[in-house]
C-alpha cells in the first residue's frame, strides 16, 4: 500500500492564504502614478518584465508583479479606485481597468461636483505655475486645484484624464489655451463655454500678453500633445528676458531638439520636464523602427497566415477552422490593435498602410465619436465604418484582455477574417543590456554611464525576434506586446538634457518621494555638466536622426 505524507498547516497559515498573502514566483513593486511607472526602491532586471501604472487622486501606490525565479511574497492588488482585486490580471488588463475607472471616477466625481454646494479643492501647486519676470503666471495641466484669483490663463498639453481632471461644464476659472484637437476634444466632452477656450496653431508664434508669446510644438504623444515654448520679451518685443519650455507628456526626438534650439539662441531659463521614464533601464527602440519592424511582421502575416509564419505544424481544431472558412471569408487576418480612449494611433496608422487597408471603427461605438473630433489627425481617408474595407480594427485595451472578450469582438466577425492577431502597444515590456541599472554612486559614474549610453546606437532599432519569441503554439489568438512608446524613454531624456541648453529643470512626474526628486536632480547635473564639458572642448551638440 502507498503511503501519503500528510503536511499540516496551521489556521494563522490557513488565513494568510485566504487573504491573498501566498508564495509565488513574482515580485511586488510600489508604483503611485496613472500611466507612469514610478519607484524609489525599482529593479529593472535583464528579463522580460511587465507593470502595471495605476494613479488615484491620492497617489496611493500600489503593488506591481514582476517575473522573477525567486520565491517571494506576493500581496493582493486591488484597484485604487474602485478596489476590485486585481492581482491576477494581465498587464494590459491592469492598465485598461485602470483606465476605464478613472475615466468613470472622474465623470462621476465632475457630476458630484455640480451638485454640491460647497467645494474644497487643494491649493495650486506650485510645479503646475509658471511665472514670469514681470509677475504675470500662468498654470499648464492644473484644474483640480483652488482657484488664484491671480491667474487667468490655463493651458492643457493633451487629452488625457490625468491633465484634464478637474474640468468640468462649470469650470471658468479662466481662458484655457491648448491645440485645436485638444479644444475640440474638451469641447465635445465637457460642452465648456466657447468664450474660454482658445485653440493655438501649431509651431506659431501667438500673443497672450502684450510682452509673452507661446509656440506649441509637437510632442510626439497623443493626437493634439503640445510642447509649449513661452518666451518673455521686453517692451519693444526685440530681446527675451525669460523662455520657458513646459514639455507636458512627449517623446522626444531629434526633430524637437533642433526646433527647439533653431527658436532659441540663448539658453532656456526653465524646463519642466516630463521625466515619466526617468529610472536608468528604460530605454526601448525609436517609434519609427517599432512602426517599421512591426508593419513587416503583419504584412508577413496577412500573407501566409500566423501559424504558417510560425511553421505550426499541430493538427489542431484551429488549422481545421481555418481550412473550413478559408474560402469563405475576405481576409487571412485580423489585426487588432488596443488603443487608449486617445493615444497610440500610430501603429495602427502605420499596420494598415503597409498592409495597404484601412482602419475599421464602428460607427455605432463611443470611440468614433472621440476619433471624429481629431479625424484630421489620420491620413485622408484611412478611417472607415465598413468592416469589409478593412483587417486592421482599433479596439480598446480592455479588448484583448482575454480570449472570452475576443471571442466576444470576434462573433460579430467571424464570417470576414480567419484568425485574429492582436497588439497592445507598450513601453514597459522592453528590455535591453542596460535594463539592469548600474549602482551609480557618483557624478562621475553617473557621466560615464550617459556617455556609453548616448554613442551605443544598437539598441535604437526593434529585433523582430523581441515579437516571435511571443508565440504561444498552443493559443487560439496570437496577442504580442509591442515596445512603442509615447513617453520618452531614459536614453530620450538624457539626449533631450544634454542638447538643449537649460539653466534649471524641474521634473513634473515621479515626485512622490524626496529619494527620487533627488536623484533626477542628479541626473539634471550630470545633464548640464555633460554639455559643459562638450562645449568646452568646442565639440557639435546638434542632433543627427543617427542617434535615434
Amino acid at each position: 500500500m502507498s503511503k501519503r505524507s500528510i503536511v499540516q498547516i496551521s489556521s494563522s497559515e490557513v488565513r494568510k492564504r485566504r487573504s491573498g498573502v501566498v508564495k509565488s514566483t513574482k515580485k511586488q513593486r510600489k508604483l503611485c502614478e496613472f500611466d507612469i511607472p514610478t519607484a524609489s526602491s525599482l529593479e529593472v532586471r535583464q528579463r522580460s518584465f511587465e507593470e502595471v501604472i495605476i494613479q488615484n487622486n491620492q497617489d496611493d501606490p500600489i503593488v506591481i508583479e514582476e517575473e522573477d525565479e525567486e520565491i517571494v511574497t506576493i500581496k493582493q492588488i486591488k484597484c485604487p479606485i474602485c478596489q476590485i482585486d486585481i492581482t491576477n490580471f494581465e498587464i494590459y488588463q491592469k492598465e485598461a481597468h485602470a483606465e476605464s475607472c478613472l475615466e468613470k471616477s472622474t465623470e462621476t466625481a465632475s457630476k458630484r461636483l455640480l451638485t454640491a454646494k460647497v467645494v474644497t479643492r487643494p491649493k495650486l501647486p506650485q510645479i503646475k505655475i509658471v511665472s514670469f519676470v514681470n509677475g504675470h503666471k500662468i498654470v499648464v495641466d492644473g484644474f483640480n486645484f483652488e482657484r488664484d484669483p491671480e491667474i487667468s490663463q490655463y493651458f492643457l498639453s493633451h487629452f488625457h484624464s490625468d491633465h484634464y481632471m478637474g474640468l468640468r461644464k462649470s469650470w471658468d476659472h479662466g481662458t484655457i489655451y491648448g491645440s485645436q484637437i485638444t479644444v475640440d476634444l474638451m469641447i465635445n466632452k465637457f460642452n465648456i463655454n466657447r468664450d474660454l477656450v482658445r485653440a493655438l496653431p501649431m509651431d506659431q508664434e501667438t500673443w497672450i500678453e502684450a510682452n509673452i508669446s507661446v509656440i506649441p510644438l509637437d510632442a510626439n504623444h497623443c493626437p493634439g500633445a503640445t510642447v509649449f515654448l513661452f518666451q518673455e520679451w521686453d517692451h519693444t518685443r526685440q530681446n527675451v528676458v525669460k523662455q520657458i519650455l513646459h514639455t507636458g507628456d512627449f517623446r522626444s526626438n531629434p526633430q524637437l531638439i533642433s526646433r527647439i534650439n533653431s527658436i532659441c539662441s540663448s539658453a532656456l531659463d526653465q524646463v519642466y520636464l516630463d521625466t515619466t521614464y526617468l529610472i536608468p533601464g528604460y530605454h526601448f527602440p525609436s517609434q519609427d523602427s517599432v512602426l517599421s519592424v512591426t508593419s513587416r511582421f503583419a504584412c508577413q502575416v496577412a500573407e501566409k497566415g500566423i501559424r504558417h509564419y510560425f511553421n505550426d505544424s499541430q493538427q489542431t481544431i484551429f488549422k481545421f477552422i481555418s481550412r473550413a472558412t478559408a474560402n469563405r471569408t475576405l481576409y487571412k487576418c485580423l489585426f487588432l490593435v488596443g488603443t487608449y480612449t486617445i493615444g497610440k494611433e500610430k501603429l495602427a496608422i502605420s499596420i494598415a498602410q503597409a498592409l495597404n487597408t484601412k482602419i475599421f471603427v464602428s460607427e455605432k461605438s463611443s470611440r468614433h465619436k472621440i476619433i471624429s473630433q481629431y479625424i484630421s489627425y489620420f491620413p485622408e481617408d484611412l478611417i472607415t465604418h465598413d468592416v469589409k474595407q478593412s483587417c486592421v480594427h482599433l479596439v480598446p485595451l480592455s479588448t484583448l484582455k482575454s480570449k472570452e472578450s475576443i471571442d466576444i469582438y470576434f462573433k460579430e466577425h467571424s464570417k470576414i477574417y480567419q484568425e485574429i492577431i492582436g497588439f497592445i502597444p507598450t513601453g514597459w515590456t522592453f528590455t535591453n543590456r542596460y535594463a539592469k541599472p548600474p549602482h551609480l554612486p557618483t557624478q562621475d559614474s553617473r557621466i560615464q554611464y550617459c556617455e556609453q549610453l548616448l554613442q551605443d546606437n544598437e539598441n535604437n532599432s526593434l529585433d523582430l525576434k523581441f515579437i516571435l519569441k511571443q508565440y504561444k503554439k498552443h493559443n487560439k489568438y496570437q496577442i504580442f506586446n509591442i515596445p512603442y512608446s509615447e513617453h520618452s524613454s531614459f536614453k530620450d531624456l538624457a539626449l533631450f538634457g544634454t542638447q538643449i541648453h537649460s539653466k534649471e529643470i524641474l521634473a513634473t512626474v515621479n515626485l512622490h518621494s524626496l529619494e527620487r526628486i533627488k536623484d533626477m536632480h542628479q541626473w539634471f547635473k550630470t545633464w548640464q555638466a555633460i554639455r559643459a564639458t562638450r562645449c568646452h572642448r568646442g565639440i557639435d551638440t546638434t542632433v543627427s536622426d543617427r542617434t535615434q
